[in-house]
């Protein structure tokens, strides 16, 4: 996430250096978003979390607020800057000023506490809020102080789509698959395009028929400004000049496939990434390339420039049986459960008949082994079928560990069933 972006404001009461009230940006949304942007942003620096405190530092800002016109930069006055702190230890507003008539402003302030703070300057100007670079040393001034905001527009003009990178990752269970599409927009103007109202948003992009759980992920804009209804993702925060960038989640049922996902609007790099080995993909001048690890999973590449508008990705993935598999397998656990159970209630009643004082030897209860034994055969192949195209060695590890597992079933199933011919016929059939 960025630091530099606007969010929409929440106009709160502070108090100013001057001691009269001012409208700032601290409620708790801007806050929480600045706060994660800059920690991420200060750890990225440090390579890891600083807990180590700072003493007492007194530090100045000498800053404009400007505003682009068609030559230059001009001067914004009369608006209302303030400086925050973000840190592990708090998070907010330390004092605002409203500048003259000539942009600029000064503060004074001290850095104090964690010493992962991140000190940074917002301004609001036509009801967004705008923000500086991380205040980098004590004393700032010049470009690193200067804060840009821009004129707003509702008049909806097309944003650029700078990146989109979709992942899908391999079947769950039931064969559902978990879609992450991201996004780099653009606003390529010098106006900041804003949403009039929740029915008219800023930007908007179509989901796959069947989408279900959808879910803002990580981005540069709020997740209360991120919504799904009727087929679509639909955005209501602004966009100022600059790149955004946007991320949502979803499930798609095994039935969405082969999957049809338009690219409404021209992407300038398109990416795919499929986890599935035997799952393909086409159109959209998409081109595989070289595999991709993320966090130790392997996923099939896909690369395409300047995808078209009007384009149609089509992703092909095998059926999978997984599901139906790990189901029978529940159905013989709970099928041999239910033998054994039956087995020792007759060998109790025998037992009570012939009045026999001494317990049996403890062990740990069959069924309880038999349910693990099943659910890791099923295990077993469900992996096998997923890895799919498995070479010759890999094949024969799978055979050996299956008929193992074959054979410690049946085992189990044999020292403690008291017919154990019947339970060992039910083992053979696995």
């Amino acid at each position: 996430m960025s630091a530099t972006g606007p969010v929409r404001a929440v106009p709160e009461r502070a108090v100013a250096r001057s001691g009269r009230p001012s409208r700032v940006i601290c409620g708790a949304l801007a806050i929480a978003a600045l706060a994660i942007a800059a920690l991420a942003l200060s750890s990225r620096v440090a390579g890891a979390q600083d807990t180590a405190t700072v003493a007492p530092t007194p530090s100045t800002v000498d800053g404009r607020v400007m505003r682009p016109l068609r030559n230059g930069l001009t001067p914004v006055g009369h608006v209302w800057v303030t400086i925050h702190r973000v840190a592990s230890d708090s998070a907010g507003p330390l004092d605002s000023t409203r500048v003259g008539a000539n942009g600029r402003f000064h503060f004074r302030y001290v850095r104090q506490g964690k010493a992962d703070a991140v000190y940074f300057l917002s301004a609001m100007y036509d009801g967004i809020a705008y923000f500086s670079r991380p205040l980098a040393t004590p004393h700032v001034s010049g470009d690193d102080a200067t804060i840009v905001v821009f004129d707003t527009t509702s008049i909806h003009f097309p944003l650029a789509i700078k990146g989109r990178h979709i992942i899908i990752s391999s079947p769950n269970v039931d064969g559902s698959r978990q879609v992450v599409e991201a996004y780099e927009i653009s606003n390529e103007s010098d106006q900041t395009l804003i949403s009039p109202d929740d029915a008219h948003p800023s930007w908007t992009a179509p989901l796959p028929a069947g989408a279900a759980n959808v879910q803002a992920g990580e981005s540069d804009i709020s997740a209360a400004a991120i919504s799904a209804s009727n087929g679509r993702v639909r955005v209501t925060a602004p966009f100022a000049p600059g790149l955004k960038q946007l991320s949502f989640s979803y499930l798609l049922p095994q039935s969405s496939f082969p999957l049809h996902m338009p690219v409404e609007q021209g992407a300038t790099v398109l990416e795919l990434l499929l986890e599935e080995p035997k799952a393909q993909a086409r159109g959209a001048s998409l081109k595989p390339v070289a595999p991709a690890t993320i966090e130790g999973r392997v996923f099939q590449r896909y690369l395409g420039a300047d995808a078209p508008a009007g384009a149609t990705i089509v992703i092909d993935v095998p059926v999978i049986h997984a599901a139906e598999n790990v189901r029978i397998y529940w159905w013989i656990a709970g099928t041999l459960a239910a033998l054994m159970a039956a087995g020792l209630l007759a060998w109790y009643a025998r037992a009570r008949k012939r009045s026999v004082l001494a317990a049996p030897s403890p062990r740990a209860p069959v069924a309880t082994r038999t349910e693990a034994l099943a659910r890791e055969i099923a295990s077993l192949d469900a992996e096998f079928e997923r890895a799919g195209g498995a070479d010759a060695a890999a094949r024969a590890a799978y055979e050996s560990r299956r008929r193992a597992l074959k054979r410690e079933l049946a085992q189990a199933l044999v020292s403690s069933a008291p017919d154990a011919s019947a339970l060992d016929a039910s083992a053979r059939s696995v």
